[in-house]
């Protein structure tokens, strides 16, 4: 009901303002007419860029000072943003996002000349991927740190990112890099050119670019060349991965023994027994991306009872290459489901190598695991294709009135094919009994009593493989085969739009303007995977496809009224208001979003900013229709025993809920430090919303040339958050409530009674998220006789409040922290630059800040404790000399100070410690050179 309160009073004030004495905008005289830009935030144009809206901009001077390709990379170094995949994200498919004030990803609306894209990354994604627009073509960036769903409509909850492309360049520019860290590990190589014309009639602007980065292995970074734990104290200690090349089994007294990695006695399991996963990890993942692009323009004149009539076109293409790494498939058939995978007691591999019982005997082991170096690391090899094509044509009516109509296709694509997996059946085979045949052949097969061998070709699979050995001939070939996993997705778009822009009357204050428009958009979504996978077949896990698709329709009307004009404590007054009303062919339904904002610009010096609005984001295709499908989770069931000590019998009092899913009165041991869970899409979420404050004060006092300083207010209220509920606090409500124990599934018998099959955490409406916080930015330019120009600017992210309600009513404000539910949210940010410039020659220096965030610690004495992370900041530089009127060189120093970045409490160190915001220094100090051809 608030929704058409709003919308009620919006209306009512613009048929109020029709009222209003007015003059006809046709009397005005050409004299006092100007040019008129579209900001982005709103429809109609205005004679400045400055709004309601606090907009930060990123000019085509600081894009090419940036040692970064892509624009998502960029954006990643502002302070409003929070970490999330970016180009080192060595494990992750290539994607490039933006987290507008940690509010997600798929809450930041991105648009390409005020135009929607295809998400982007393995098909069926919840945002775009941004390493897929090359700084190549881009004149400028706008952040719009606002809501603006009155505008925009869906998913414009953080704000909004408009990437503005160059046009009507006339020339031809080819530029080249290189860059590397001073170990020279891996190379990053860059081309790029943009060429245009421009005439009477129109223009066009070509570009293309292409790039490629080499491989670099995590071992070969000191940083990341093996895992550690930070301790409370800051100290490090020796860390690695649970899951182990020399073979792992739980004894029939609930024991976990190994080897070790001096394969000697099997013993029971210490840390000093993990293994080093980094050593086949990537650090840089080897890409290879090449981009081409047109964008132009032709003056038509007169058509369509219009004047000025203008046609628009637009067309980008990007493909990528690259691969990711990580250390090779342990086999842990019964964390896969499979419990009827045993290294059978008569497997000869196991009699001769494996453990044995008190009387000195072979046995059945349920569960074992073994990470399978011998066969090589896993590896995925993304290939991915964006297409974005848009057509417009605009005209005038007349002097007053103005159209646009426009349609726009994008279309992502992409394969990933994963190697280094193996097939559950065939290892069921190979770790079965085995016999010799007449011949002297081990092989597979049943017995003792009557020997079966298995007529295929199955070769029995040594699970106890020693330092030197090779598995036996075959045997790699006969459980991996030809078993590698492909997946294909694709998200594509297509808008139709047309708008009517103009000046609705004339009040004494000004023109009320006004634009109004009607839109209809359809996406689609899907991510096929494999039989293998379909069929939970190889080691990869399960896949269910991912597809559907949705449409919308839309309508939208923006007023813009001067209310005052030349008065004293008012230079000028200005209301703007919006709504839009959406119309969803899946649960979203319909919705109404509206919008109300000020701009009282007080005199010269000082201005004043203000919004209010509601916004919304419709559930997109993944959280709607994804597959079905077993995965797992962070947090331990609360139903089982610790590794350590005596199993810790169940009873009624505490454990109903244990017992009642299945669990042994006797307890049970799952060797697991994490979470079975069953998840997947959800077709009737309805949409999110959110209702949306902002306060600035802009000063740009006069006394002061080139000063600006701006001081921004944020308030966003989010409610029917999409999330999944956890299910560490699932099983813990079923014990104390019995809620959610239907959605709690564990094995009823056998040797793995008890251990969970999984637990249901399907998307949901869920939660509530309440942000708070304060963006500043500080600007000063100055020119000296002597020493050149200078620009130093500041700018300064100051979190208030990261709240987030879930279902059961738990309330945690993340601010200053850094958690698994809450990603890392320091309470400040802060970026300094300085630029200088003096004749031909010019330099950029840029330092990042990162504030301190506290981290649970680990516990003392059974009791919780804190840790802090200390705050963090490293310095680039950049030099650039414009040799002649052709030529022009640049070099640039990053992590100028080799800065090593931050430990953190939650992770291990090595690529997947950066949390997103520590891997601009993961290969320490780092440098380009470049060089620019113009004519």
């Amino acid at each position: 009901m608030k929704k058409t309160s709003f919308l009620y009073n919006l209306i009512s004030i613009a048929i109020f303002s029709s009222f209003a004495p007015y003059e006809a905008h046709a009397n005005e005289t050409a004299e006092n007419e100007v040019e008129k830009i579209v900001v982005t935030g709103s429809r109609i144009a205005r004679t400045n860029l400055v709004s309601a809206g606090a907009v930060t901009v990123i000019d085509k001077e600081a894009i090419k000072a940036s040692p970064y390709k892509n624009i998502g990379d960029i954006l990643q170094t502002m302070t409003v943003s929070q970490p999330t995949e970016n180009s080192l994200s060595a494990n992750g498919s290539g994607a490039v996002r933006f987290n507008l004030r940690g509010i997600g990803t798929n809450r930041t609306l991105v648009l390409l000349n005020s135009k929607r894209l295809p998400y982007g990354g393995k098909g069926a994604d919840s945002s775009v991927d941004l390493g897929a627009i090359p700084t190549s073509i881009v004149e400028r960036v706008e952040v719009l740190m606002d809501g603006a769903s009155a505008i925009y409509g869906s998913d414009a909850i953080a704000g909004v990112v408009n990437i503005i492309t160059k046009k009507d360049f006339d020339g031809l520019e080819v530029s080249a890099s290189y860059g590397n860290n001073t170990g020279f590990d891996g190379a990053k190589k860059h081309i790029e050119m943009v060429s245009g014309f421009a005439a009477d009639k129109g223009s066009v602007t070509f570009s293309a670019s292409y790039s490629e980065d080499d491989v670099i292995y995590s071992k070969d970074i000191p940083f990341s060349e093996a895992p550690v734990a930070l301790q409370n104290d800051g100290s490090l200690l020796p860390d690695g991965s649970y899951w182990l090349p020399w073979t792992a089994v739980t004894d029939p007294d609930g024991r976990r023994l190994t080897q070790g990695p001096d394969y000697g006695e099997f013993h029971e399991y210490t840390s000093a027994d993990s293994y080093n996963y980094f050593e086949q990890s990537f650090l840089q993942q080897p890409t290879e991306v090449y981009s081409m692009s047109a964008f132009a323009n032709y003056d038509v004149g007169q058509a369509f009872s219009s004047e000025n009539v203008v046609l628009d076109f637009e067309v980008l293409y990007t493909h990528r290459n690259n691969d990711s790494n990580s250390a090779a498939q342990p086999l842990i058939p019964w964390i896969g489901g499979y419990d009827d995978i045993p290294i059978s007691k008569d497997n000869y591999y196991n009699q001769q190598l494996g453990p044995k019982d008190a009387n000195g005997n072979s046995y059945d082991i349920y569960k074992w695991s073994k990470r399978m170096n011998e066969f090589g690391p896993r590896q995925s090899r993304f290939d991915a294709n964006q297409f974005h094509i848009a057509l417009g044509l605009s005209g005038d009516f007349d002097d007053v009135w103005s159209w646009q109509a426009g349609y726009t296709f994008g279309r992502y694509e992409s394969q990933e094919t994963r190697e280094g997996v193996f097939n559950w059946a065939r290892v069921r085979e190979a770790v079965g009994p085995t016999h010799f045949d007449e011949s002297g052949t081990l092989r597979c097969g049943s017995g003792p009593e009557v020997v079966k061998f298995i007529s295929s070709t199955c070769v029995p699979l040594n699970i106890f493989l020693q330092p030197g050995q090779t598995q036996p001939e075959g045997a790699m070939e006969y459980v991996s085969g030809d078993w590698a996993n492909v997946s294909y997705g694709y998200s594509s778009i297509k808008t139709a739009t047309f708008d009517v822009t103009g000046t609705l009357m004339t009040l004494p204050a000004g023109d009320i303007g006004i634009a109004s428009g009607v839109s209809y958009m359809e996406l689609e979504g899907l991510k096929q995977t494999d039989s293998n996978a379909v069929h939970a077949m190889t080691t990869d896990g399960n896949g269910r496809p991912t597809g559907g698709g949705y449409n919308v329709s839309e309508a939208y009307i923006e007023l813009n009224i001067p209310l005052i004009k030349d008065a004293p404590f008012a230079d000028s007054l200005e209301l703007n208001l919006a709504s839009r009303y959406s119309n969803y062919s899946t649960g979203a339904g319909n919705t109404t979003n509206s919008k109300a904002s000020i701009f009282w610009t007080v005199n010269d010096d000082f201005s004043v900013r203000s919004t209010i609005s509601q916004a919304f984001r419709a559930a997109n295709i993944q959280e709607l229709f994804k597959g079905q499908l077993p995965s797992f989770e962070n947090g331990t069931d609360p139903c089982k025993t610790g590794a350590d000590g005596p199993i810790r019998p169940l009873t009624q009092e505490n454990d109903a809920g244990c017992l009642k899913t299945g669990a042994p009165a006797s307890g049970f041991r799952d060797g697991l430090d994490m979470i079975r869970t069953n998840t997947g899409g959800n077709p009737d979420l309805e949409p999110e919303t959110a209702v949306i404050k902002t306060f600035g004060l802009v000063f740009t006092p006069q006394a002061f040339d080139g000063l600006s300083l701006t001081v921004d207010y944020y308030d966003i209220e989010l409610e029917n958050t999409i999330s999944t509920f956890r299910a560490q606090r699932k099983i813990e409500l079923c014990n104390e409530t019995g809620d959610f124990c239907d959605d709690i599934h564990r094995y009823q018998s056998g040797p793995l009674k008890g251990v969970l099959l999984g637990v249901d955490t399907y998307n949901e409406n869920l939660n509530a998220s309440h942000y708070r916080g304060i963006d500043s930015e500080v600007f000063y330019k100055f020119k000296t006789s002597q020493y050149g120009d200078f620009r130093v600017g500041v700018n300064w992210h100051r979190a208030l409040k990261h709240e987030i309600s879930i279902f059961d009513g738990g309330v945690t404000d993340y601010v200053g922290t850094d958690s698994s539910n809450g990603g890392f949210q320091p309470k400040n940010k802060m970026n300094f630059s300085v630029n200088w410039q003096y004749d031909n020659i010019s330099a950029n220096w840029f330092t990042y800040y990162l504030g301190e965030a506290e981290t649970d610690g680990r516990p003392e004495q059974g009791e919780p404790t804190t840790h802090t992370i200390d705050g963090w900041s490293y310095s680039n530089i950049n030099v650039n000399y414009i040799a002649s009127d052709n030529w022009e060189y640049a070099l640039g120093i990053n992590n100028v100070f080799n800065t090593e970045p931050r430990r953190v409490m939650r992770r291990s160190a090595g690529n997947t410690n950066s949390i997103g915001a520590y891997s601009a220094a993961f290969l320490g100090t780092t440098f380009y050179i470049r060089a620019k051809y113009t004519f």
